[in-house]
């Protein structure tokens, strides 16, 4: 639909994790469009 979501990013250097988080800057759903995209970005960086 054209909607602008944020994606955020931050590295805990102690525990070597990644914490990725998606929201959409309008409306309360978003069709689990933010999910789908921490999903894709999750499996891009494993198999990497």
């Amino acid at each position: 639909f054209g909607f602008v979501d944020d994606v955020e990013f931050r590295i805990d250097q102690g525990s070597g994790l990644l914490h990725v988080r998606s929201a959409s800057r309008v409306g309360y759903s978003d069709l689990d469009a933010n999910r789908k995209r921490v999903e894709q970005i999750r499996v891009l960086l494993s198999t990497n």
